[in-house]
């Protein structure tokens, strides 16, 4: 979208508003599809990223037999996903309380192919106890760590304790010896390559991260197929080897014992995903504040617009302005609740008081626990509004 096409196609719209170009989630479903090349594995979509039961049903259409199932939050999530048509729902986090292993043999009892992730013996015993309950067998899928480690220094999210072939089968042990439960599903999720930007600003920095991903990379690969061959040797039956991210798509999808790859940000390209060499990805996902009042020559002030995301605190996780070009935050005042002022450097006259500003977020799906609904547009025209979770009534983070 250019900056006519927004002001034209926001013209009469409320705002703010939340928008996604379809024109460039295609661009980046193509761009995530060529990265697997012609390798077997499958695509699933990580669904916090999305959020959106439409966007979710367009990616799953489009994307035929090499897509394959949702990755999921939480249990409550995927019940809701199951209720709107979905099978083949992986919840990726460990849960431990009742009520969620009491959704998830439901789900089973009733036919819905489902994995519930574990890491922990506890996680096993609430499992087994709710599928007695309900008289079936849950999937279980085992979270194996695959963070760099040097000493006492982590490099990498603090996921799984999992963290080698004897970690892997002491828990395979506990899951072949509890009643309800079988294990069927690895997931080692790279996430130093997969989600950390690694063309920066900072050369120094970039260096630093490139060295890091280098060292994860074999890490991650010869961990997952030992992992495997030895929960394999037990006697599981393992259905699902889940890798990557959308930053590392290209890489886990040549690795020789990964059945499948999930990406989800990279369909929306937030800004925090455009920092991956090699993976060329088009801004998507919107939301358009209103000018409110100019306080200043080369300020415009615009009305509300305070939407950061979840993180470790910085200026990186507040949006940026994206269009017209030559808008900039405020470091005194930032993203607001209730005002947002920008300074303007750009070409010819700044916005008018009414025009829209469109901004970006800095993550995918979190753009939706602020918006009732997305407006999607095509060739800069808006063609449809479509509900996200929150305008169905559901948040799950």
């Amino acid at each position: 979208m250019n900056w006519d096409q927004v002001r034209t196609s926001l013209a009469d719209e409320p705002l703010p508003t939340a928008v996604i170009d379809l024109d460039a989630v295609d661009a980046n479903f193509d761009t995530l599809v060529a990265a697997m090349g012609t390798t077997p594995v499958t695509m699933r979509i990580a669904t916090k990223s999305i959020r959106h039961i439409g966007l979710t049903r367009h990616l799953l259409q489009r994307g035929g037999s090499r897509f394959r199932g949702l990755m999921c939050f939480c249990a409550r999530e995927a019940a809701f996903l199951a209720e709107q048509g979905f099978d083949d729902l992986l919840i990726a986090y460990p849960f431990a309380r009742t009520d969620e292993a009491e959704l998830v043999a439901s789900l089973t009892a009733v036919g819905t192919r489902v994995f519930a992730t574990v890491d922990h013996p506890d996680h096993i015993a609430l499992l087994s106890e709710a599928a007695r309950r309900h008289g079936t067998t849950i999937r279980v899928c085992l979270d194996v760590d695959v963070a760099l480690r040097a000493g006492p220094a982590h490099f990498g999210v603090r996921r799984s304790p999992i963290r080698c072939v004897e970690d892997a089968t002491a828990v395979g042990t506990a899951i072949a010896q509890a009643s309800g439960v079988r294990l069927s599903a690895i997931l080692a999720y790279e996430a130093l390559v997969a989600g950390v930007q690694d063309r920066t600003a900072s050369k120094l920095t970039d260096a630093v991260i490139r060295l890091l991903k280098g060292r994860t990379r074999p890490l991650a690969t010869q961990r997952r197929l030992d992992v495997v061959a030895a929960l394999e040797a037990q006697g599981h039956d393992i259905e699902v080897v889940n890798g990557g991210g959308t930053g590392s798509v290209g890489f886990t999808a040549h690795d020789g014992s990964v059945t499948e790859i999930t990406a989800g940000s990279g369909f929306l390209c937030p800004h925090l995903f455009d920092g991956y060499r090699d993976l060329d990805l088009k801004p998507a996902a919107f939301f358009a504040i209103q000018v409110a009042r100019i306080s200043d020559a080369g300020f415009v002030t615009c009305l509300g617009g305070g939407y950061p995301a979840s993180g470790a605190a910085g200026p990186d996780r507040l949006p940026i302005p994206w269009l017209p070009r030559g808008l900039s935050a405020v470091n005194m005042e930032g993203f607001g609740e209730v005002q947002t002022p920008l300074r303007w450097t750009g070409r010819g006259p700044a916005p008018a008081i009414g025009d829209p500003v469109l901004c970006r977020h800095a993550k995918a799906g979190e753009l939706a626990e602020r918006f009732d609904s997305y407006a999607l547009v095509r060739s800069g025209r808006i063609v449809d509004r479509q509900p996200t979770y929150r305008g169905m009534g559901q948040t799950f983070l």
